[in-house]
């Protein structure tokens, strides 16, 4: 099933997130790869977020495939396929655009990963 880009998601929709306005991260902070995964806790509620930066793009991404539910990554801060072209699914292989979190090939093919809303001023980014 093919779906339409969602709009990007704020994070007070979710449940473990902070007030809009925070750095949630630092440009010169990102590792080489350009990956880095964010968990918000409160209580018994956690919130995985991404954040990938690619020559062409910086996306911040809910780290959660559209198709299995599962996080992006496994057990590092690693998103991109071994070419660095596209984010890759550990759980089936799916692989999205880094741009625009499309899934360009496997089972959710066609589905979007859902984007969070944020801004870069200063060097940092910023929670929308």
């Amino acid at each position: 099933m093919i779906s339409k880009a969602p709009a990007p998601l704020e994070l007070s929709e979710l449940e473990a997130t902070p007030p809009p306005g925070t750095v949630i991260a630092r440009l010169d902070d990102l590792p080489e790869h350009g990956g880095k995964e964010i968990i918000f806790t409160e209580g018994r509620f956690r919130t995985s977020i991404f954040i990938q930066k690619t020559e062409a793009s910086l996306s911040v991404f809910l780290n959660f495939c559209p198709h299995a539910g599962t996080p992006l990554n496994m057990f590092d801060e690693k998103f991109m396929d071994l070419k660095g072209k596209h984010l890759l699914c550990r759980t089936h292989g799916a692989l999205f655009d880094p741009g625009t979190g499309k899934c360009v090939r496997g089972p959710c093919k066609g589905k979007y990963l859902r984007p969070i809303a944020h801004h870069i001023e200063n060097g940092e980014i910023i929670s929308a």
